[in-house]
């Protein structure tokens, strides 16, 4: 088999909707008697990573690859082919793969043909393509943009998470873990039941008081494909549109855990009775655990908050009370032991000052106390105290500009 060499310029060029039409004629012209078939989405360099098949980038027709850097964690030019010509073996057999891009108006598509001996061989291994890339395995799925990526930073992120170094108020964190392990347990006693085996939990309080770190630690403890909605905003999509591939795909890889954070920026009066008409369905949802998180349940439609059918559960992370803020230094003593010291006076005196600081607040007192003791050096239960002060200060100047309705809010990821 040979394609011409011009190919892809002259299917690229000009672009319109006859462009699949006119590469399924070129190609099937070179193909002769061997099948070709379209495939809107093929992740075959997944597959050969996995091992399931060998890829061979052929000369002809050119290629057409972009690079870009891999940022500072990755630095390298990372090059992707998105026009190329494979050959491709698979379990003995050989089939070719032309695979492109092009833009009709505002939109992006993306085709694959695969060329074989016959149409069950090529669907076989589409097929099994489709079947084996289909999990995230050691990544998550982050919703962006109109389309899913595969997130092996935030996958890594939830990996390392864990309700051992989590503190939270009373009872919160076994109950938690007590109640999507029991449901997890439950499966065929909800089925005996008539009841969809499904679950929804919102995790509600103002931030920085644990919440991102618990549902991170809970994602992992579940163990089952987790995707992450990040936005259902778009250009040229509308969020309907989006919600509906987040919750499509959800259900095919059921059972999995669906994680919808900052809920009350995500839903609105626009797409809000969508959103619940993807929530509620029953069957189609059995094995689908929704986490939603917000640090505003004001800004929630009572139809979401108040509904126990769409959440079952609702779990408070309030400001740590005394007892949660002496264990969090507590903690905090333990990881820094041998580097630096405190007093149990200073502890005591802490817990006392630091009412109606949140988690990461807490974190911010320890940090910028280190950062200090690392340039200045001196004591450390003088710099805790004078840290204590410094962010007390700055709490009352934040609740002030943002007025009685306002909540303080600091970026500290791990700690909200």
């Amino acid at each position: 088999m040979e394609l011409p060499p011009d190919l892809f310029q002259l299917c690229l060029s000009p672009t319109d909707s006859s462009t699949p039409v006119r590469f399924q004629a070129g190609i099937a012209m070179a193909a002769g008697a061997l099948h070709v078939e379209a495939f809107t989405s093929l992740d075959v360099a997944e597959y050969e990573v996995l091992g399931h098949c060998r890829r061979e980038l052929l000369a002809t027709p050119r290629a057409v690859g972009v690079s870009e850097w891999g940022g500072p964690d990755h630095d390298r030019m990372e090059a992707t082919i998105e026009e190329g010509f494979w050959r491709i073996a698979w379990r003995g057999e050989t089939l070719h793969m032309v695979a492109a891009q092009w833009r009709d108006g505002f939109d992006r598509n993306a085709r694959t043909w695969l060329v074989g001996p016959s149409p069950e061989l090529v669907r076989a291994f589409a097929l099994d393509v489709a079947r084996t890339t289909n999990e995230p395995r050691d990544a998550i799925l982050v919703f962006h943009g109109s389309c899913w990526q595969r997130s092996h930073e935030l996958y890594r992120a939830t990996q390392q998470a864990s309700f051992d170094d989590l503190i939270l108020a009373r009872s919160l964190k076994e109950q938690i873990r007590g109640d999507f392990q029991r449901f997890l347990a439950s499966r065929s006693a909800y089925e005996e039941l008539g009841l969809a085996w499904r679950r929804g939990a919102l995790f509600l309080g103002p931030p920085g008081n644990g919440k991102t770190h618990c549902l991170r630690a809970l994602v992992r403890e579940l163990n089952v494909p987790s995707l992450y909605v990040q936005s259902v905003k778009a250009r040229y999509e509308t969020e309907e549109a989006n919600l509906k591939r987040v919750f499509e795909r959800a259900r095919q890889l059921r059972p999995c855990v669906l994680v919808v954070e900052d809920i009350d920026a995500l839903v609105n009066a626009g797409n809000r009775s969508f959103f619940l008409n993807q929530l509620d369905g029953f069957e189609k949802n059995v094995g689908l655990v929704v986490l939603a998180t917000t640090n505003h349940p004001e800004r929630i439609d009572p139809a979401i908050l108040d509904r126990p059918s769409r959440f079952d559960r609702k779990y408070h992370f309030d400001l740590p009370a005394a007892e949660e803020r002496a264990a969090y230094l507590a903690l905090w003593q333990r990881k820094l032991a041998g580097k630096v010291s405190w007093s149990a006076s200073t502890t005591e005196a802490l817990v006392g000052r630091t009412e109606g600081f949140s988690f990461a607040y807490l974190k911010e007192l320890m940090v910028a106390a280190l950062m200090k003791s690392i340039s200045a050096g001196g004591s450390f239960d003088a710099l805790l105290e004078q840290e204590c002060v410094t962010l007390a200060a700055e709490m009352a100047t934040r609740k002030t500009a943002m007025g009685p309705l306002g909540t303080v809010a600091v970026d500290v990821d791990s700690d909200d």
